[in-house]
């Protein structure tokens, strides 16, 4: 049995936003956008997708927005990475997947609906990998609950 590796915790909890505000004043010539929950997912150093994180009672953003066209051209960029919009409900941590580019569409239905277990299992699959069996059983396999499918 191979050694539990520790995930790294938060290392800010925190936002500047001074500079938030100071940003503003630059122009609206020079935007930018502060993302609730971005993440790299990532191995060996190299990105393997870019998911921006939502709980489920979100909104779906405007995909079609400069702040997302933005983003799908860094993931667009080679070599390609998927870039997904996902939902998630920490009651059952189950996951629905929006994907946002063509690179994502490969991985992913459009508002694919996944258990904690098949979510982290496609995320080790982006990495080429597969997901230790000790990991897998301390996962949630609920899928996301049918009256809360405030997304679709």
């Amino acid at each position: 049995m191979s050694a539990m590796r520790a995930v790294r915790p938060e290392r800010t909890n925190w936002r500047d936003m001074e500079l938030s505000n100071r940003h503003r004043r630059w122009g609206f010539n020079c935007p930018a956008v502060d993302l609730d929950f971005l993440m790299v997912e990532y191995n060996l150093g190299l990105p393997v997708a870019l998911v921006d994180y939502k709980q489920f009672l979100a909104q779906m953003p405007n995909t079609r927005h400069p702040t997302y066209r933005a983003i799908c051209a860094l993931a667009d960029r080679e070599p390609p990475l998927p870039f997904l919009v996902v939902f998630y409900w920490p009651d059952v941590w189950a996951f629905r997947v929006y994907p946002v580019n063509e690179t994502g569409h490969k991985q992913f239905k459009y508002g694919e609906e996944l258990t904690e277990r098949e979510y982290v299992t496609r995320l080790y699959r982006l990495r080429s990998l597969l997901v230790e069996q000790q990991i897998l059983d301390r996962l949630n396999n609920t899928k996301p609950p049918k009256e809360a499918n405030t997304c679709s």
